[in-house]
């Protein structure tokens, strides 16, 4: 059986079952969707915890070992194996079931041992099973399915954008925070792609809120010091025309250590509005119908309309194809080409510079 981690809570509660698999993209929900897991072992008398990872050169008999110990603390035992590179301590396939590995042994040592634990798990034994992501060849894997049929697996998936605002306003009543609507779309503008530090921002505003709806305004106001939102400093001063600007901004997020990934989300939303108010404007020739037909109102809406008072020629689809190259740069371990592509996007864009590459829009 396979659930989504926002159903967990509530299913552990009617009892745990002795294994579990946790994985996914989304290391936020992995990781809270295991704080669940730990709480519910607490509360059902799994007094002891012992944590493993797994890395080239482990014994999995330690495992067996512990599934199979007695303690003399308690009777009943939560045991976590973490997966950060695969069954095997490393990357050579997401799925992992055949070939050698890196310690000198079999591949499939790792993947047979989860398989075999699965067989015969110990009812005094809650064994979790915690791995990133996988690919449809790992979910799909001897071992995963072997770990489902003997309890429940979860996987985390990213939150997709259209979901976002849901997501933000269901948390936000769970932390008791009154977040308006229009607070909740510009949180969700500004932090998509990086759901850890949307759920960092509401809790914040639930501290310094507790009584108080919380605006668009005062939301800026509240989380206008941290680096992403430089980023949308860094759009801003862009969609403005201020190439001199922005190319600073851009620098400065670069010594702060600041990954050209993180940039991708804002730079791309700005995008893909740019592209919809061009195409809107093409149509009406009014920038004010231009704007709501792109669904962009108040203070969200005058970047866009500076920028097609100003007639900008720039292609966000230009931007686009190289927001795509610098994403495959950084997984590729290619981060200097990736910042090459933002300074050739952010001067294009701004018009301080021509376009490198001429898409349709």
């Amino acid at each position: 059986m396979q659930l989504r981690p926002a159903l967990v809570a509530a299913h552990v509660k009617k009892g745990l079952p002795p294994v579990v698999v946790l994985a996914g993209e989304e290391p936020l929900l992995i990781q809270e969707t295991l704080d669940e897991l730990r709480a519910a072992a607490r509360a059902q008398g799994y007094s002891e915890r012992v944590s493993l990872t797994v890395e080239p050169g482990f014994r999995w008999q330690q495992v067996f070992d512990e599934c199979a110990s007695l303690s003399l603390f308690a009777s009943r035992r939560m045991i976590e194996v973490h997966l950060p590179k695969g069954p095997n301590g490393h990357r050579r396939g997401k799925g992992e079931e055949g070939g050698d590995n890196e310690a000198g042994g079999k591949s499939e040592d790792g993947a047979k041992a989860l398989a075999q634990l699965a067989e015969k798990p110990s009812p005094d034994i809650l064994l979790v099973v915690v791995a990133g992501a996988l690919d449809k060849r790992g979910r799909e894997s001897g071992w995963f399915s072997a770990l489902e049929t003997a309890g429940f697996a979860v996987y985390a998936w990213p939150v997709k954008p259209e979901e976002l605002v849901a997501w933000i306003e269901q948390r936000a009543r769970v932390l008791n925070l009154r977040l308006e609507p229009e607070a909740a779309r510009l949180l969700a503008e500004r932090t998509e792609g990086n759901l850890l530090a949307c759920a960092q921002d509401l809790a914040k505003l639930a501290l310094l809120f507790p009584d108080a709806p919380v605006d668009a305004e005062a939301l800026l106001q509240a989380v206008a010091d941290s680096a992403r939102y430089e980023a949308f400093d860094l759009v801003d001063k862009m969609l403005a025309g201020d190439g001199l600007s922005a190319l600073r901004s851009l620098e400065r997020l670069r010594e702060e250590g600041v990954s050209a990934l993180e940039l991708v989300g804002a730079l791309a939303y700005a995008l893909r509005n740019w592209g919809a108010v061009n195409a809107a404007y093409a149509r009406s020739r009014d920038v004010a119908s231009a704007l709501a037909q792109a669904k962009l109102f108040g203070a969200r809406a005058k970047p866009y309309e500076a920028l097609l008072r100003r007639g900008a020629r720039y292609s966000p689809a230009a931007g686009l194809v190289l927001l795509a190259r610098v994403d495959q740069s950084v997984k590729t371990g290619r981060e200097s080409a990736a910042w090459e592509d933002l300074l050739t996007l952010v001067l294009a864009a701004s018009g301080a510079a021509p376009p490198a590459t001429k898409v349709a829009a």
